[in-house]
């Protein structure tokens, strides 16, 4: 795991992450034409999962054009459908032999991941372009004790995670966002104005999204209350007592982030949708173990900071050209499926900002 985390972190240093940006902006501004040339309502969700999607393909990936994306999507859902009885049954300790509903789609959809995965791996080791992305990173991995490069194996199960997950709790976190932007039109209204003032009106530019702390703060507050992951596990790998309780090694603790998010111990007025408190110095004297969006400590989310700069941009872009709203009597609710989705599609009309 070390090694693998070793491999791919050059990719997520500062100054590659600027480099992403053109790409993201791209990307971004293509939804935003598919949304100015809607005239149905649209589904915010499934919208954001493409953005994001076609985002992770073209920067790790390099476009991957043997991937057929639409297929490679439906996929990802399918995988990720049943996953609450997947953790029902790893709690329980349940054999994996015991069927439930979506069991067979699961495995199909994984293994149609896998073996384009696969496939794209061995094109890149027989013809390398040296693109330098996600990809050729892991390629290029050796262990620097042993000087053991990677498996195909080993770096399709890398690939598989980032694909997966590395855009699913982008596009969920954005589209949480566009919901409470909804409901809060003055937190709406200082966004657009920090974004035209940096932006003087014109196009997003890749030396503008570092210049949008409010944006930023949005995101950040719309994960407090809706953390894409709300639960993350870490396993006991030493005995020890946590709160007069005896864990045993290879005992599995469950950590329920949404819980923590939304303590009033830790949180002042904590399901009051409020940005101030990721601006300044607002965070300060914060517990560091309070906000957790991304995990914590060596294992923390190694895409934190280029999901972060991606939803900044695409929100940036899609804000001053579109008013989002959301269809009467659908008020969203959350519904844990690894990552936290919005239990029915969140289907809002979008229309010119005059």
């Amino acid at each position: 795991m070390a090694l693998q985390r070793q491999a791919v972190a050059p990719g997520f240093q500062h100054e590659r992450l600027l480099g992403f940006l053109p790409a993201i902006i791209e990307a971004a501004e293509a939804t935003r034409g598919r949304w100015q040339a809607a005239s149905a309502p649209l589904d915010i969700g499934h919208e954001m999962m493409r953005t994001t999607f076609d985002i992770i393909i073209e920067t790790m990936l390099s476009g991957a054009q043997a991937l057929d994306v639409g297929k490679v999507e439906q996929a990802i859902s399918d995988y990720l459908e049943p996953s609450n009885f997947m953790v029902i049954y790893n709690l329980f300790g349940l054999p994996g032999w015991l069927p439930y509903p979506g069991r067979a789609r699961a495995r199909a959809s994984v293994a149609y991941l896998r073996e384009n995965l696969r496939a794209l791996v061995a094109q890149r080791r027989a013809e390398p372009p040296e693109n330098g992305d996600l990809l050729d990173m892991l390629l290029a991995s050796a262990d620097p004790e042993t000087d053991r490069a990677m498996r195909d194996e080993e770096i399709v199960d890398n690939l598989l995670t980032f694909v997966t997950a590395g855009h699913e709790t982008t596009a969920v976190g954005l589209a949480w966002t566009f919901h409470l932007l909804a409901q809060n039109r003055d937190w709406e209204a200082r966004v657009l104005e920090e974004i035209a003032a940096v932006t003087e009106g014109g196009p997003l530019l890749p030396r503008h999204v570092a210049a949008l702390p409010l944006t930023r703060a949005v995101f950040q507050e719309a994960m407090r209350l809706y953390p894409p992951a709300p639960v993350i596990t870490r396993e006991v790998e030493e005995p020890f007592t946590l709160g007069g309780v005896a864990l045993k090694q290879g005992m599995v603790l469950y950590v329920p982030i949404q819980a923590v998010h939304r303590h009033k111990r830790l949180w002042d007025r904590p399901e009051q949708f409020d940005p101030t408190r990721f601006l300044g110095d607002a965070g300060r004297g914060r517990h560091r173990y309070a906000y957790l969006p991304f995990g914590a400590g060596p294992r923390i989310c190694i895409g934190s900071a280029f999901a972060t700069m991606e939803a900044v941009a695409i929100l940036a872009v899609l804000l001053p050209a579109l008013r989002l709203d959301p269809l009467p009597g659908q008020a969203p609710e959350p519904m844990l499926k690894i990552t936290l989705r919005p239990k029915q599609p969140l289907r809002m009309h979008a229309s010119p900002r005059g």
